[in-house]
């Protein structure tokens, strides 16, 4: 049974902005960003396996799913599915608190 897609501040605030900034060349691929991102997002809720532990994370239940040169960034908590942020792929470090990074 599938859960909740839950989006944190953090992870709104950064599908914004990447949406905001190819708009700036193309509404067209800013729409089809925010499609794929939305879908891509459910299908990480009815099938986690698709996301994959982040190398640098210690976060238990954490996972990760490549969307473009943006990972999607995500907790599992019972079926419920929080996204955390979208950030570029060498930006993970600055979202995991301090203490929990290698």
């Amino acid at each position: 049974m599938a859960g909740e897609l839950i989006w944190s501040r953090a992870a709104l605030d950064d599908s914004e902005a990447i949406a905001a900034f190819i708009a700036r060349d193309s509404q067209v691929q800013a729409r089809r960003f925010v499609e794929r991102l939305l879908d891509t997002c459910q299908r990480l809720l009815i099938q986690p396996a698709l996301g994959s532990l982040p190398p640098e994370s210690r976060l238990e239940g954490t996972m990760e799913y490549g969307l473009y040169s943006f990972r999607i960034l995500c907790e599992r908590q019972g079926n419920d599915l929080h996204l955390l942020a979208i950030v570029p792929f060498q930006s993970w470090n600055s979202v995991i608190p301090a203490g929990l990074a290698p």
